[in-house]
């Protein structure tokens, strides 16, 4: 992407606003000459972009202000976006937040800035009417150039060398894969990907784990036949995927209402109990992301169902009672 691709956007955004904008303000922001900003704005007005200057009467003798009135813009392009849009199209920008932290934070505030230039300025953009919370999410900072590399092999169909420590695994291995689908999951960021070494299998890489990543810009691959994200993750409980099991839980009366109110498989049902207490079965792989919700409920939730699950959770209860005794004794 040239600099004048960055930079035509934000100097649009700036004009949009209610007080315009002037060159100088423009040079401070993007950190160029006034002649590159004169430049810039002759060629927004070639391409009948309505830019419009008027005095800065706050300003210094002759100095100007540079404005782009917002329904000309909106009839010029003719890209118009109710509340409701809006609200949505926020809402999904807000999730840029995640590289908040890290130096992808300019590149997504230039996507921002697109955004605000090719749609009708929206008077509310200041006021926060959309927030997405960040708790417990993962830090990639130091990571920008392999989210990068991914994006790029994900785009243009190229395949990769990944160095990659699994979560188990004390070793990290290096090996090919061919990246499918980019997934923001959790507050966490994943590669759907296909391994050519074990047949082409699809498996999910976490991308804080990919150690080293390497583009292989002279190949390419192409996605298999039946491969479709929204079917591969469909199943599971969060991001694992294994194969999918049928789960029984009794919540007491007093969880009743938070369990009912997600879904959190397949096939959903709810059996209602005298007492007000629960049972929720629903279809879903990955037992360990099942294991680690269902004991965040506590004594308020029970397993029935699958046995292992039932025997794992039962083990787990057993190891929390010992620590916890232990603990107390030493006190």
């Amino acid at each position: 992407m040239s600099k004048k691709d960055e930079r035509i956007p934000q100097i649009v955004d700036m004009m949009l606003r209610p007080g315009g904008a002037t060159i100088n303000e423009i040079c401070d922001r993007l950190a160029i000459s006034r002649k590159l900003v004169r430049d810039y704005l002759n060629n927004l007005q070639n391409e009948n972009v309505p830019v419009q200057e008027k005095p800065d009467y706050h300003g210094k003798t002759n100095s100007k202000r540079w404005f782009i009135n917002t329904d000309d813009y909106a009839r010029a392009f003719s890209i118009k976006l109710s509340a409701t849009e809006r609200l949505m199209l926020r809402s999904v920008l807000e999730r840029t937040r995640m590289f908040e932290k890290t130096e992808l934070k300019d590149t997504m505030a230039t996507l921002k800035s697109k955004v605000n230039a090719v749609t009708l300025h929206d008077p509310r953009k200041r006021v926060t009417t959309t927030y997405a919370s960040f708790k417990c999410g993962k830090d990639y900072c130091g990571k920008e150039d392999i989210i990068d590399t991914v994006l790029k092999a994900i785009e243009l169909s190229l395949p990769c060398t990944v160095t990659y420590r699994a979560a188990n695994s004390g070793e990290a291995k290096t090996y090919q894969i061919e990246p499918y689908t980019f997934v923001d999951h959790g507050n966490a960021l994943y590669c759907i990907a296909a391994i050519p070494a074990h047949n082409r299998d699809i498996r999910v890489l976490a991308i804080e784990r990919i150690e080293k990543i390497t583009l292989h810009a002279d190949q390419s691959f192409t996605l298999k036949e039946d491969y479709d994200p929204e079917q591969y993750l469909g199943a599971s409980f969060g991001i694992i995927v294994e194969d999918p099991v049928r789960v029984r839980v009794r919540f007491t009366a007093g969880t009743a209402f938070y369990a009912r109110e997600r879904v959190w498989g397949q096939d959903q049902r709810v059996e209602e109990n005298a007492d007000g207490s629960i049972i929720l079965s629903f279809t879903a792989a990955g037992l360990t992301e099942i294991k680690r919700w269902a004991l965040s409920f506590g004594s308020a939730a029970r397993v029935i169902e699958p046995e292992n699950l039932v025997a794992e959770i039962t083990k787990e209860a057993q190891e929390l009672a010992r620590t916890y005794t232990k603990e107390v004794k030493n006190m």
